[in-house]
Formats: C-alpha cells, sequence, structure tokens
C-alpha cells in the first residue's frame, strides 16, 4: 500500500519549514512500519519551499 501526506510545519517565529520536526514525522512513520520512498518540496511561485511531499510505502 502507499499513501502521499504533506508536511507544512513551520518554526514559530520563521517562515522556514520546521526540519527536526520533518524528521521526528519521518522517525514515527518508520517505527508504524512505513517506509519513505520520497520526499519532494512543495515550492511557492517565487521558490521559497513551502512544505514537503512524502511519498509512503507500506508492505
Amino acid at each position: 500500500m502507499q499513501r502521499i501526506v504533506e508536511f507544512k510545519a513551520r518554526n514559530f517565529w520563521s517562515s522556514k519549514i520546521d526540519i527536526s520536526e520533518l524528521n521526528e514525522k519521518i522517525q514515527q512513520y518508520n517505527s508504524e512500519g512505513w517506509r519513505v520512498l520520497q520526499a519532494t518540496p512543495i515550492s511557492t511561485f517565487a521558490g521559497v519551499v513551502a512544505g514537503y511531499s512524502l511519498l509512503l510505502e507500506k508492505n
């Protein structure tokens, strides 16, 4: 089974994506039996990264 999820968590005082929270979320998916196949950045029209799309797979 495959699943696509969107990650958009940001730091409180910044507009940047919270990478440490993204890594924690990936670890959570791994512990639940999901494997992250691909992490694709989602960017705005101006080229600013606004989030990530994660492709997950579970056997």
